[in-house]
Parts: C-alpha cells; sequence; structure tokens
C-alpha cells in the first residue's frame, strides 16, 4: 500500500477529530439524561441539546473528509497497481 507521510498525517488528524467529536457528544447527551430531575432553565436544557446536536454533525464532517481521503488512496494505489509490470 502506497502513503505518503503527509495523506499518514492527514488521516490521523481526523481520526483523532472523530474520537475528539464523539467524546464531546456524547458527554453531551450524557447530561441530557432523562431520568435527571427537572431543571428550573428550560432554555439552559436546550442550549445543550443543541450542543450535542452541533457535536455529531461536527463528528458526520470528520468522516465525510476521512472517508473521501481514504478513497483517494485507495485510487491512487490502484493506480500504482496498473503501472506496476505483471511478475512471471
Amino acid at each position: 500500500m502506497v502513503i505518503d507521510a503527509s495523506t499518514f498525517s492527514d488521516i490521523t488528524r481526523h481520526l483523532h477529530g472523530i474520537s475528539e467529536g464523539l467524546l464531546a457528544g456524547m458527554r453531551k447527551v450524557v447530561n441530557l439524561n432523562p431520568d435527571a430531575p427537572l431543571r428550573s432553565d428550560e432554555s439552559t436544557q436546550r442550549d445543550e441539546w443543541l450542543q450535542a446536536v452541533e457535536a455529531f454533525v461536527r463528528v458526520n464532517a470528520e468522516v465525510l473528509t476521512l472517508a473521501e481521503l481514504l478513497r483517494a488512496l485507495l485510487a491512487a494505489n490502484g493506480e500504482l497497481a496498473d503501472q506496476k509490470p505483471a511478475r512471471n
């Protein structure tokens, strides 16, 4: 498999973004526990929910970017395989 240092760094950076986004999103969702006592400030609960949704949207964007990078890597590897002479 062909991969250069820059591509590897891009993939690891996006994986880090994914894990951070998932962690942030999960923390927000845990805070929205339906069994928790109701708060007097309804807007705070709504803000936390919106922050959780935004965190998951960010994760989705990171996953899509990673998928594009992996598709490009796969295509590059295919092109390289096409260029190599067949072994006997």
